[in-house]
């Protein structure tokens, strides 16, 4: 007898103990008119902490529901450990829209959890057939008296002057100037010009301060400079790539110079146009470029000091 009383006193106990979990689906509300948001609120809810992934909310397949937007998980507080996620939906037709079961595995029970099903009732805004039926706006008066054709003349006189004063100004403008020659001492060889120029530029640290565009601008102009003096080109006035195609033209400029050119100008085009950011090894790489190129037209550059060419 007592071995079977205290068999029953562990049952109950066991039954007291055991742990349990919930999934829920509730609405704020049910019944609206066509258009206006619902909230749906799917809860698990546990006697203790567990590892548990609410299920997916499936709107598509609810033909006439769509979804608004779906919040993130939140943890709940109170004597039991839940979390709680909320989902926002519509529809834009009246009728009654099931919202099917939800379920998932318990990892208490390893038991199928099941949330009930909704139904959401949207209706049409209430008419009120006893008044008459009216236009929205009054009538309204149009008058026929037709005054077009002064806007047609007005028009086309203001055309004629502004055509007018646009031609007068246009043969009295000044002669566009010339391209300026390029600013240097001609006293100071092309070579030994262009390699101090360009020592001096790698001295001014501008790329490592933030000033790539000045690095790259400073860089491209000593080298059409240089250009300029040994081959006699008006370089200031081409783009980097009109520079490219009249460099592969000259002396002493074979395919890999023309690849070291290329190489600049495109991060120089980077830095002037697109305001991007070249990496430390571009900067560096550009230099080391530019400083081969004055080197391999160096031999020029002694005939142009030598009088020789």
């Amino acid at each position: 007898m007592r071995i079977f009383t205290l068999a029953i006193l562990f049952i109950i106990g066991t039954n007291f103990t055991a742990q349990s979990d919930e999934l829920k689906i509730n609405a704020d509300t049910n019944n609206v008119m066509i258009g206006d948001w619902v909230n749906l609120s799917l809860t698990y809810m546990a006697d203790s902490v567990v590892d548990f992934e609410l299920p997916l909310f499936y709107a598509d397949a609810i033909e006439g529901i769509e979804q608004i937007e779906e919040s993130s998980v939140d943890t709940t507080s109170g004597s039991r450990y839940g979390l709680m996620k909320t989902f926002t939906v519509s529809a834009y037709d009246s009728g009654n829209y099931t919202i099917p079961q939800m379920w998932a595995i318990s990892p208490l029970t390893e038991d199928t959890l099941y949330t009930d099903s909704l139904v959401l009732t949207y209706g049409m805004p209430a008419v009120d057939t006893t008044q008459a039926i009216k236009d929205i706006k009054d009538i309204y008066i149009v008058d026929y008296t037709d005054y077009g054709w002064l806007y047609w003349v007005g028009g086309i006189a203001l055309l004629l002057i502004l055509a007018g004063v646009g031609y007068y100004f246009y043969n009295k403008r000044e002669p566009k100037e010339e391209e300026p020659e390029p600013v240097y001492d001609p006293k100071i060889p092309p070579y030994i010009l262009a390699i101090e120029s360009l020592n001096s530029l790698e001295e001014e640290r501008l790329w490592q301060n933030g000033f790539f565009k000045k690095y790259y601008t400073k860089m491209t102009d000593i080298l059409r400079i240089y250009y300029h003096r040994v081959y006699e080109i008006k370089t200031m006035e081409l783009t980097s790539h009109e520079l490219i195609e009249v460099m592969q033209e000259q002396k002493l400029f074979d395919s890999a110079d023309k690849e070291k050119l290329q190489y600049i100008a495109q991060y120089s085009d980077l830095s002037k146009f697109a305001k991007a950011n070249p990496l430390p090894e571009n900067n560096t790489k550009s230099l080391e470029y530019a400083k081969e190129l004055v080197k391999k037209a160096k031999p020029l550059s002694d005939a142009k000091e030598e009088g020789n060419v």
